[in-house]
């Protein structure tokens, strides 16, 4: 029984990271790396300073890629719909 587990145990880790979702294409306009609320809301045109605020667990002013994974991870915010 243990031989199965250590079997699928990775293909199980390999589930979980296929179910985040994909970081949409955010533009990072004054290149610092992390995304201020200005640049967010040119994806999500209706994003609150407030919504921004939950975003930036951090509480830095600014939202880094991982904050950004948790937010759409949780269903803080949707990924946009993509053209395609």
């Amino acid at each position: 029984m243990k031989r199965i587990a250590l079997v699928l145990a990775p293909f199980a880790l390999a589930s979980a990271a296929l179910a985040q979702a994909t970081l949409p294409d955010v533009p990072d306009t004054d290149g610092n790396g992390s995304w201020s609320l200005v640049e967010l809301q040119a994806v999500w045109t209706d994003l609150t300073e407030d919504s921004f605020k939950a975003i930036d667990t951090s509480a830095d002013g600014n939202v880094d890629a991982t904050e950004l994974q948790a937010a759409l991870d949780g269903g803080v915010i949707t990924a946009p719909a993509t053209n395609g």
